[in-house]
């Protein structure tokens, strides 16, 4: 058996029983230099209970018309087109017009299908709502340079300092039962890089049982947005987000 047809058969003898439907959302910013490359080896091997639908926003390069051809070869693909750049808006429109059982977020330079399985695998025991991708537990499989692990770091202890956070990422690859978040996604207020933590703070605040697992990381292309205006923009939206919501439960 090839390696392709055991991963699609592992798919879907992962996906829990009471899952019928499974879709990945996957925003994106101007990639086409990757968009192929990342995008057909799994589109060729999904199950047709699996759907990727990716939420392009505000590209200015050939990555919608990249995503208008794929779309007409393989019926496993949607595509959705927003007018300005904003990943937190192309999460949060993807969530909430899926109808899909179990909801998988990722990033197309990630795409990490062991996660997937990991993560359909845990939702299956019947003990966990959402499987949180950590960069943190990575270990060495974490190839980034040293200053973005760092950064990572300094962020996670921020989450934990003014948020309460119990966990030590928020913004990896998602597995995730749909009606687990269906009540916390309209109480989001933040857009931007900030949405998927706020998501992820407000559904474990609220009950959702979360577990965290390792992903694999490498580089592949360099980060859409500079580190040295990553950063600060992540201090201040981490800023604004306590305001909001608080320091948590276990500060």
């Amino acid at each position: 058996m090839s390696k392709e047809m055991s991963m699609t058969e592992n798919l879907n003898e992962t996906r829990p029983d009471d899952a019928s439907t499974v879709e990945v959302i996957v925003p994106v910013y101007n990639e086409e230099s990757i968009l192929e490359s990342q995008l057909v080896p799994v589109l060729k091997i999904l199950p047709p209970e699996f759907r990727i639908t990716v939420i392009e926003n505000g590209s200015t390069d050939r990555t919608k018309d990249l995503l208008h051809d794929l779309e007409e070869r393989y019926t496993t693909l949607d595509f959705i087109s927003l007018p300005l750049p904003n990943y937190g808006l192309a999460m949060r429109t993807g969530l909430m017009r899926s109808q899909a059982d179990i909801i998988i977020i990722d990033d197309l330079d990630v795409l990490d299908m062991d996660f997937w399985l990991r993560g359909l695998q845990l939702l299956g025991r019947n003990d966990v709502d959402l499987v949180q991708g950590s960069k943190v537990l990575a270990g060495n499989d974490d190839r980034r340079p040293l200053i973005r692990k760092a950064a990572t770091l300094t962020l996670t202890f921020l989450l934990k300092s003014l948020l309460g956070y119990r966990g030590t990422d928020t913004h990896g690859p998602k597995v995730v039962w749909r009606n687990a978040i269906k009540d916390t996604l309209p109480l989001c207020e933040y857009e931007l890089d900030i949405f998927p933590t706020e998501l992820v703070i407000r559904a474990q605040r609220s009950g959702v049982r979360i577990r965290e697992i390792p992903i694999h990381l490498r580089e592949i292309r360099a980060t859409p947005l500079p580190l040295i205006k990553r950063v600060p923009r992540a201090l201040r939206d981490i800023w604004r987000l306590h305001k909001t919501l608080g320091a948590g439960p276990n500060i």
